[in-house]
């Protein structure tokens, strides 16, 4: 016999302990204390909302999710030109759990957990492509009440062996000597005064994020509004992920001044980065890359991952070093109401519109330079008009095309993507379109940065 239990207080989550523990997936995300901790400190969190289903008394799934006011922006390029508050329903990253089999099971007991639930938005937090949970979602979604455009993002991987030069191994032969080239000379120039700090224990969390927010605000996401985060959130997760042996915070001094940074959390296996960031004074050292390697040799030493998580998003440097990616997509639905289904349209409309005008820019090179010039902070004048008139006079046509399906409206393979954070972990901006050759980039410190001697600006980066 199939039965549903459903939580919706932290008290009740607790109860749900030892079935949760056997479904899990290794997820940090998905962790219970992970999830509490954020749903406790994130502003706009109503309560936990976890769905579980058992067979004949057993366990066999689990959907772990949270009660929110939130923003659900609208952009037209670049520019949030709607910004809707809405009260979701959101089932955090990796928080289907247990046997695919039981997906229509558990989504079945969802959709009862909610009949009495005043909500606007049902989302599920990026979903891999082609997955059960992703197929068995995409197919149950009325056509009118789907989120559409949602952004497509690779996800990252690579495998952590028993030492740096393995790793180094699985690279291509310009990546090794490149990777080694830059490390000698960093040490040779700067030789006892350049030091890396390891922080695994909350003793050391407030110096590493007030000497990372000293080292983000050189940096472009700094002035966007993205990247490391010391809000209040960020510091409970990392002190929850300290306290469990878990987090690891890696800092760069060059004659004692901090210059670069990478946070993660080798979880179960997983080292998962949260925030990375250098000074763009320092590019032509290669500092993020520097660093990298000896996170890399730090984390084969201890055993405590046996694989690196670069999180959401393309990036030249995640190519150089990962060794396979995943696409993901968020899956929302919104609610069977006149208001939320307009909000649904206008959405839809403008991410059209955006994807439609991002594949015509991106293949006249016109994105690539405002996106560039957008980063460097410099005014992007006539060539700003130019998209924005492109995306505008997209707009009606692609409303029209949308009768035809999104597939047709947005072209192939073109996605549209904005800065979020996915349940405590953040991503960046990305993906990127192909940039011209004086842009293309050597690894982390420079995935942005022009070669022709011009100065830095900081990636930021997100498991």
């Amino acid at each position: 016999m199939t039965t549903a239990r459903v939580a919706r207080s932290f008290e009740e989550v607790e109860e749900l302990r030892p079935a949760w523990e056997l479904l899990h997936n290794g997820r940090v995300t998905s962790d219970l204390d992970f999830m509490l901790t954020y749903c406790r400190h994130t502003a706009g969190v109503i309560r936990p909302h976890v769905v579980l289903v058992e067979e004949d008394g057993k366990p066999v799934a689990l959907a772990a999710g949270r009660l929110e006011d939130t923003h659900v922006p609208g952009r037209l390029g670049f520019k949030i030109v709607l910004n809707s508050r809405v009260r979701a329903l959101t089932f955090v990253y990796g928080g289907l759990l247990g046997d695919p089999d039981s997906m229509p099971a558990l989504l079945s007991a969802v959709g009862e957990s909610i009949r009495n639930e005043r909500l606007d938005l049902v989302r599920f937090r990026m979903l891999e492509l082609g997955s059960p949970q992703h197929t068995v979602l995409s197919d149950a979604s009325p056509t009118v009440r789907k989120q559409r455009f949602a952004t497509k993002l690779r996800h990252w991987r690579a495998a952590l062996p028993g030492s740096l030069d393995e790793f180094l191994a699985g690279r291509s032969r310009r990546r090794r000597e490149s990777v080694r080239r830059y490390s000698r000379r960093l040490e040779r120039d700067y030789g006892d005064d350049a030091r890396v700090e390891v922080v695994r224990d909350g003793a050391g969390l407030e110096k590493l994020f007030a000497e990372s927010k000293i080292v983000h605000k050189e940096t472009y996401q700094h002035v966007l509004g993205v990247g490391f985060s010391d809000e209040n959130v960020q510091r409970r997760l990392a002190e929850l992920a300290a306290d469990r042996g878990w987090f690891r915070g890696y800092m760069l001094y060059l004659r004692d001044k901090p210059v670069a940074f990478w946070h993660g959390n080798a979880y179960k296996g997983s080292f998962g980065v949260v925030s990375t960031g250098f000074d763009p004074a320092y590019a032509d050292d290669r500092p993020g890359t520097y660093l990298l390697m000896r996170a890399v040799e730090d984390l084969s030493a201890d055993g405590s991952a046996k694989v690196l998580d670069f999180g959401f998003g393309d990036a030249d440097y995640k190519r150089h070093f990962g060794d396979d990616f995943v696409e993901e997509q968020d899956v929302g639905v919104f609610e069977r109401r006149p208001r939320t289904i307009a909000l649904n349209a206008a959405h839809t409309v403008l991410g059209g519109t955006t994807a439609a005008g991002r594949a015509v820019a991106g293949g006249t090179g016109a994105l690539a330079g405002f996106r560039r010039r957008r980063r460097l902070g410099q005014h992007t004048g006539i060539l700003g008009c130019f998209v924005l008139t492109l995306l505008v006079s997209l707009a009606i046509a692609t409303a029209a095309g949308l009768a035809a399906g999104p597939r047709t409206a947005m072209g192939p393979g073109k996605t549209v993507s904005s800065e979020l954070f996915v349940d405590g972990v953040r991503r960046p901006d990305e993906p990127k379109p192909l940039r011209p050759p004086e842009l293309q980039a050597e690894g982390p410190d420079d995935d942005r940065v022009p070669r022709a001697g011009a100065r830095s600006q900081t990636l930021s980066i997100a498991a």
